[in-house]
């Protein structure tokens, strides 16, 4: 059985996000309390950069530019960004971003996370402070030359900091992180596979139960702590590569596992981002300095056990990818169902590695 089919008022109500009367009354109500010398927006400006309408979701991102004066009668401007999704979970992102900005001893220094701001029901809508800069990701692809261990350093970092949290922050019931909850669901996508490719649908079915059974085995007896659950270059905010600071966003899959998880997923997508920016020895450079800045010891040292770890959550991320290839009609999707089965395969033989390639 599919989703359910998306009401036109939900719609509607997600779409006064663009509306510049609507936004511009709201911000003017509820800006006052998180900017204190805030009095009216003189000047109001949108950019959308994410708007889908579609049969059964409604996915909007939307930033806007605010010119305004403060009590003092002087000209402000500030950049506020708006991200809802009709399926509730930017609710979970704002209570997330929420209990790591006031409780978690993220809010400045060198390891931060975007400022959350209000959150707007009827349009399911997180609004939060523009994170000053552009993604890791995007200042390399601008200048791929550029020495990348300084902005490692901090990203290292800032997951340990993280991974070092009570879990009771917040007061939040944390959501356990499990490969079998991933989204989208594994029975419906496995399904899709089978259909398509009946062959190929197996072998996929095939990984997704060694993937489970690795889990139970490596991770499940594993201390947990908080994890971000989907880090990676597009989500570290940065002024410039040379930094000592970089700011989170997107607060959607913060849970309670296995630590290892955002190391794996930090690797595996990096490794994704950057192979077409640079050759795979320098890759494979890069991905052993972050290990080595976070564990804060050289890699031969790293315990075997953790590799295997890191290589679990490797492979689960490379199969994440190739499901969102595989909506998306792309023809790399073999390539990347292949590394799931060589990290497999290298935790199998307890091989001392991270990357596949030289």
């Amino acid at each position: 059985m599919g989703r359910p089919v998306l009401s036109e008022d939900i719609k509607n109500k997600i779409s006064k996000l663009v509306d510049i009367d609507f936004v511009k009354q709201v911000l003017n109500k509820h800006l006052p309390q998180h900017y204190p010398n805030f009095k009216e927006i003189t000047n109001l400006k949108l950019y959308t950069y994410k708007k889908h309408l579609g049969l059964t979701s409604a996915v909007f991102v939307v930033e806007y530019k605010i010119d305004y004066i403060d009590k003092r009668g002087e000209s402000r401007r500030l950049y506020v960004f708006a991200s809802a999704h009709s399926d509730g979970s930017r609710w979970g992102a704002y209570q997330n971003n929420l209990a790591l900005y006031n409780n978690g001893g993220f809010s400045n220094g060198s390891f931060r996370v975007t400022r959350p701001l209000f959150f707007l029901s009827e349009q399911q809508a997180f609004f939060y402070q523009s994170s000053p800069g552009k993604s890791l990701f995007d200042w390399f692809t601008k200048n791929p030359q550029a020495d990348l261990n300084p902005v490692l350093l901090v990203s290292a970092g800032w997951i340990k900091k993280l991974h070092g949290l009570d879990k009771q922050l917040g007061n939040i019931n944390w959501p356990m992180f499990k490969i079998a909850n991933m989204v989208p669901a594994p029975n419906d996508f496995v399904a899709d596979f089978i259909k398509a490719d009946a062959e190929q649908g197996q072998s996929v079915k095939a990984m997704l139960g060694q993937l489970n059974d690795l889990e139970a085995k490596l991770s499940d007896p594993v201390a947990k702590s908080l994890i971000y659950g989907d880090y990676h270059p597009e989500n570290i905010v940065i002024r410039d590569l040379n930094t000592d600071k970089i700011e989170m966003i997107d607060f959607t899959d913060v849970a309670y596992g296995d630590p290892m998880v955002d190391l794996g997923a930090f690797l595996e997508q990096f490794d994704f981002m950057m192979h077409r920016l640079l050759p795979r020895p320098k890759i494979n450079e890069y991905e052993t300095f972050f290990l080595e800045a976070y564990f804060g010891k050289k890699f031969a040292d790293i315990d075997q056990t953790l590799i295997n770890r890191i290589n679990l959550y490797q492979a689960w991320t490379a199969l994440r990818i190739a499901v969102f290839l595989f909506y998306a009609k792309s023809v790399h999707i073999n390539e990347l169902l292949g590394e799931v089965e060589e990290y497999l395969k290298a935790i199998h033989d307890n091989r001392p590695i991270i990357n596949l390639y030289n």
